[in-house]
């Protein structure tokens, strides 16, 4: 448990991992050019999840975050880690990039620790770990204003 809780750390670089798009498009973590990057860990038909996922939208319709998102200067990355999610994939906005893990390279790879999901990551312009494993999305706006601030 110590060594999956040292990993992707406030302050260390995320963990890279591929992805393959609802659309069909690949892509990478690193990939992803913009500020700031939410990475939502979810998984298919969980209520918590949902919630979550609601609460993000409400985050995100708000200023100034909801600038951020229209900007670009803000990514939300949807990521189920396993593969066969496309069936809700209308349960993502497509304003976010709706992904799945189609290699399993972050659970075979134990890149993230996600015993837990919902799990959501802040990451800065160069993926280091803002926020950690949190769960509520008012954190993000919170995070994201003091940041801009800096």
């Amino acid at each position: 448990r110590l060594r999956m809780a040292l990993k992707n750390r406030p302050g260390d670089r995320a963990a890279d991992f591929s992805f393959t798009t609802g659309k069909g498009g690949h892509g990478t973590l690193y990939g992803i050019d913009a500020d700031y990057v939410l990475l939502f860990f979810h998984n298919l038909g969980c209520p918590a999840c949902r919630e979550v996922r609601q609460g993000i939208v409400s985050v995100t319709a708000r200023e100034p975050v909801a600038g951020m998102l229209a900007s670009g200067k803000l990514r939300i990355i949807a990521l189920y880690p396993d593969t066969e999610w496309v069936a809700h994939a209308n349960e993502i906005p497509d304003t976010w990039i709706n992904a799945c893990d189609e290699a399993q390279e972050i659970n075979e790879k134990e890149l993230y620790d996600l015993r837990a999901i919902p799990s959501l990551y802040l990451l800065d312009r160069d993926k280091k770990v803002i926020l950690k494993d949190f769960v509520n999305p008012e954190m993000l706006s919170d995070a994201l204003t003091y940041s801009e601030a800096d």
